[in-house]
């Protein structure tokens, strides 16, 4: 079973993330998941997914429990909105 989860703070756009057991992935969204044009998988194993204009609106870390801690700082550190 998939978990969910909406934070919001007042001074940002909503980040969403599911955390899929079965799937072993995390997904983040950083913009409207319905504008998704194309995904692109890097070399990390990390999916990126862009709206039309190219801009990165989500990723998914494939593997995620192999990486627990590695997965906060792709999705949190430098690269989060790469």
């Amino acid at each position: 079973m998939c978990q969910s989860i909406v934070w919001k703070e007042r001074s940002m756009q909503a980040l969403q993330y599911t955390r899929d057991p079965v799937g072993d992935t995390l997904t983040v969204w950083y913009g409207d998941p319905n504008t998704e044009y194309i995904c692109e998988e890097t070399e990390e194993e990390v999916i990126l997914m862009k709206d039309a204009s190219g801009t990165v609106i989500g990723k998914e870390i494939l593997h995620v429990s192999s990486r627990e801690a590695e997965a906060l700082n792709i999705v949190f550190g430098e690269t989060a909105m790469a």
